[in-house]
């Protein structure tokens, strides 16, 4: 394997043959993304503007993803761009607005801060602590080190800088990350060999384990499906009443069986409707159920409608 500088893969059983289907890997990119995101905005505000491309490597028995070895200058010369540097040299770039460090150190910063969160996480045992009373500081090897007690008396040491990172961190940071970890498909982070031995790492692998997910990720309980019958895709014809348009969504509010609806037209404009809004009617469409996950697993149907019978004999008038 060529050089790289770190790596975020997944190994077990699961990935025995390095498979992880499309939109498992298309969520794990985007955590990464998310992530290492997070960790340069504490440093620069503008890379939020980046653009990040994390390349995917494949093999028997795990799924990887790489950061390059010149991740950092990549960073650096977006941010150059976004920052209106133009071409000034990537070291200056770095000392300026990265707080004198390398270019190099920048993208090692991203993964050690990672992996000390992990470890902070599975030491403390809560994704989210600000403050630590009972932390006693001390000069390690020229590092300032806190030594944070848990809940048994054990102490962790970490990098003051890094323990000031994960007071910071959304709890949801590794949501992305996390949730594909199973039984038999662990996570692991870590740097390349050839970049490992800082004084500031934690100077391990951080792996999260099937039994430690939980400390990073709640399994959300399943909301009851609304009106299961109703099937993604499928053909109908419901009565009920309309309550209200939205033109700004192109939108109409449809009460059935005591429950408000979503409606969207199949094609055009809800102001065609407006004989039929207020009124008891009778849509005609199809069931929509496709989830932002692109599953069609989404709780509340809503009715893309082909066309809207008024059911009264008045049709009163709302758009006018």
């Amino acid at each position: 394997m060529s050089e790289y500088l770190a790596h975020i893969k997944y190994e077990g059983k699961l990935v025995e043959d390095g498979f992880l289907d499309a939109r498992k890997s298309a969520e794990i990119l985007i955590g990464i993304d998310e992530v290492i995101r997070f960790f340069l905005f504490q440093e620069n505000k503008e890379s939020a503007k980046l653009d990040l491309e994390i390349p995917i490597r494949v093999e028997k028995g795990c799924w990887m993803a790489i950061l390059p070895p010149y991740l950092e200058v990549g960073i650096l010369t977006a941010l150059g761009a976004a920052t209106a540097y133009g071409m000034t040299a990537l070291n200056t770039i770095a000392k300026n607005d990265f707080k004198d460090v390398t270019s190099k150190d920048i993208g090692k910063k991203i993964v050690k801060g990672i992996k000390w969160l992990i470890e902070i996480v599975k030491h403390l045992k809560k994704k989210k602590v600000k403050q630590f009373p009972d932390a006693k500081v001390e000069l390690k090897e020229g590092i300032q080190m806190a030594g944070i007690p848990n809940e048994n008396g054990e102490i962790l040491f970490v990098p003051l800088e890094y323990l000031d990172l994960y007071t910071k961190v959304p709890e949801k940071l590794l949501d992305k990350l996390t949730k594909q970890i199973e039984e038999e498909r662990e996570l692991e982070i870590d740097f390349s060999e050839e970049n490992k031995g800082d004084k500031d790492d934690t100077g391990t692998p951080a792996k999260i384990t099937y039994g430690q997910k939980s400390l990073f990720f709640e399994e959300k309980e399943e909301e009851d499906i609304l009106f299961p019958e109703l099937k993604h895709g499928m053909y109908v014809e419901l009565e009920g009443h309309l309550t209200r348009g939205n033109e700004k969504t192109n939108t109409l509010g449809f009460e059935y069986e005591n429950h408000i609806l979503t409606c969207i037209p199949y094609e055009g404009s809800i102001r065609s409707e407006k004989q039929t809004l207020f009124t008891n009617c009778t849509i005609k469409g199809y069931i929509d159920r496709l989830a932002k996950d692109g599953t069609f697993k989404e709780r509340r149907p809503i009715i893309r409608y082909l066309e809207i019978e008024n059911n009264d004999q008045e049709k009163p008038s709302l758009f006018g």
